[in-house]
């Protein structure tokens, strides 16, 4: 049986990443999951004119208007949520509670 990307894809988590600018507008950058390996790779070393490559302008220029320091975070956050696919988790990758002693 051969391994088959295309099932795998279909899962990955497509919710666009949501944030408010200094100018208190909502923007979006469309979900990490859409990255290419390439851009991904790139994104990672570093290489931010990714985000240029991937998002509107207004929100390119949002993220220009934050302090670095944010953008830094805003960065962090934007990767993080690319592992949020609105599902539930399945039982066996919750995290186990500890019964009270």
């Amino acid at each position: 049986m051969a391994f088959d990307a295309r099932k795998l894809a279909a899962e990955l988590a497509r919710e666009p990443f949501q944030f408010i600018g200094v100018d208190g507008r909502t923007y979006s950058l469309p979900n990490i999951n859409s990255l290419t390996g390439v851009q991904g790779k790139r994104f990672m070393a570093g290489d931010e004119s990714v985000i240029a490559e991937v998002a509107s302008a207004a929100a390119v220029e949002a993220i220009d208007a934050l302090p670095l320091a944010v953008q830094e975070q805003l960065a962090r956050a934007w990767v993080g949520h690319s592992g949020q696919s609105g599902k539930e988790a399945s039982p066996s990758s919750r995290p186990r509670r500890r019964r009270k002693r």
